[in-house]
C-alpha cells in the first residue's frame, strides 16, 4: 500500500510545483509574503507537555505516541520471538523472589530509594530523568520495581556465595581438569601479504635485526605494528586456528617461520607463556561460583511446579516418545515370540528327520 501512496504524493508535489511556475511574478511575490507570515505564525506555536508534534495546527498527543510505542514494542518482540525468553525471565524472577522470602533476605525501602537517587544523578538530573521515563512510557513505580528486582538478584547472589564458599581443593581440581583452558600465550607478530616478504622478514630477524622495529616497518596489522607487533596474552579459542596452533606449540622467546592464515603470512614471536595455578585462581574461583549458582537456580526450577507452554509441549513430546517406546517394546516382544516359535519348529523338524533316519 505504501508503495502506491508514495508515487501519488510525488506526482501531487510535481503538479503543485508546475502550477506555481505558471503564476505571474506579482502573484508569486504576494504568495511569498503571505507564506513567510504564515511560517512565522506557525513557528510561534509551541509544544505543551501533552503533545509530541504539531502538523498544520493539529496536535499529535503524547498518549497517541505511547500507544504507537507499545504497538511497535509488541511487534518487535513478536518478530524476535521474545515471548519464551521473557516468560523464562519472569519465571526466574518469581523463583528468586520466593527463595528470598524463604531465606529471610531483606531489601529495605531505603536501599531502593538510594538506588533511585543514584539513577536520577546518572541520567543528568530530575528533569532529564522524568523526560526519559516519559519517552519510554515507564512509570516511576515500574522503574522502582526494576531497581528492586536488581537489588533482589544482587542480594540473593551475595547470600548464596557467602553460604557456598569455594575451597582450595575445588580450585585445584578444576585447574587440573581444565589445564589447557588456563594456558595463556603473550605474543607479537608481523603480518605481511605474501610469502616472499614473510621469508625476507624472517631472514632479517635470524640475522639479529630487532623484531619490534621490523613490525613497525613491515606489518600490515597497523594496530599492533605501532606497539612493536604486540598482540597481548590470549588463551585457546581466541585466535585464528593457524596462528593459535603455531603459538601454542612454541617456546618462550622463539620466533616462527611464516605461518599462513586467511589474513596473510604471520611471523610470530612468543614473549611469555603463563600456566601457573596462582595466576589462574581468581578466574577459576569465579567460574566455580557461577556454576554453583547456576546449578542452584536450576534446582529451584526443578523443585518448583513450573508450568509454561514450552513445558507442556515438552511433556506432550515426552508422552509421544513414551508411547513410541511402548509400541516398539510390544513389537520387539512380538517379534521375539515369532522367532522363538520358528526356532521351535525348526528343532521339531530336525528331531523328526533324525527319528526317520534311525528307523
Amino acid at each position: 500500500m505504501k508503495n502506491k501512496i508514495i508515487p501519488v504524493m510525488l506526482m501531487a508535489s510535481l503538479l503543485f510545483a508546475g502550477c506555481n511556475q505558471n503564476k505571474d511574478a506579482g502573484e508569486g511575490a504576494n504568495n511569498k509574503t503571505e507564506q513567510t507570515e504564515e511560517v512565522k505564525d506557525k513557528k510561534t506555536e509551541k509544544l505543551d507537555d501533552k503533545t509530541v508534534a504539531i502538523v498544520d495546527g493539529e496536535k499529535i498527543s503524547k498518549d497517541d505516541y505511547k500507544d504507537e510505542l507499545s504497538f511497535y514494542a509488541s511487534m518487535l518482540a513478536s518478530q524476535q520471538q521474545l515471548k519464551n525468553s521473557i516468560v523464562t525471565m519472569m519465571v526466574q524472577d518469581k523463583l528468586i523472589a520466593n527463595d528470598i522470602k524463604k531465606n529471610d533476605i531483606k531489601i529495605d525501602d531505603k536501599e531502593v530509594d538510594d538506588a533511585l537517587m543514584q539513577s536520577v544523578q546518572n541520567f543528568g538530573g530530575q528533569e532529564q530523568f522524568d523526560k526519559t521515563l516519559d519517552d519510554y512510557n515507564m512509570s516511576l513505580d515500574k522503574f522502582k520495581e526494576t531497581l528492586k528486582k536488581d537489588l533482589m538478584y544482587k542480594k540473593h547472589r551475595e547470600w548464596f556465595d557467602s553460604n557456598n564458599e569455594v575451597t582450595e581443593d575445588e580450585i585445584k581440581k578444576y585447574f587440573e581438569d581444565n589445564k589447557d583452558e588456563f594456558v595463556k600465550v603473550d605474543a607479537s607478530h608481523i603480518l605481511v601479504q605474501d610469502e616472499e616478504t614473510a621469508k625476507e622478514v624472517k631472514e632479517k630477524i635470524d640475522n639479529g635485526e630487532d623484531f619490534a622495529k621490523l613490525a613497525e616497518e613491515y606489518s600490515t596489522d597497523t594496530a599492533s605494528a605501532k606497539n612493536g607487533g604486540a598482540v597481548g596474552a590470549f588463551s585457546k579459542g581466541q585466535m585464528v586456528k593457524e596462528f593459535e596452533d603455531a603459538a601454542f606449540s612454541m617456546k618462550e622467546g622463539e620466533v616462527s617461520d611464516p605461518v599462513k592464515s586467511q589474513f596473510g603470512y604471520h611471523i610470530i614471536k612468543v614473549n611469555k607463556i603463563t600456566d601457573s595455578f596462582e595466576d589462574s585462581k581468581e578466574e577459576i574461583t569465579k567460574k566455580i561460583k557461577d556454576q554453583k549458582y547456576a546449578d542452584y537456580i536450576k534446582k529451584l526450577h526443578d523443585d518448583a511446579n513450573v508450568v509454561t507452554e514450552n513445558a507442556s509441549e515438552k511433556d506432550a513430546s515426552d508422552d509421544v516418545k513414551g508411547s513410541e517406546t511402548e509400541v516398539k517394546t510390544e513389537k520387539e516382544e512380538d517379534t521375539t515370540d515369532k522367532e522363538e516359535k520358528v526356532e521351535d519348529s525348526k528343532d521339531e523338524a530336525n528331531n523328526k528327520e533324525s527319528e526317520d533316519e534311525n528307523k
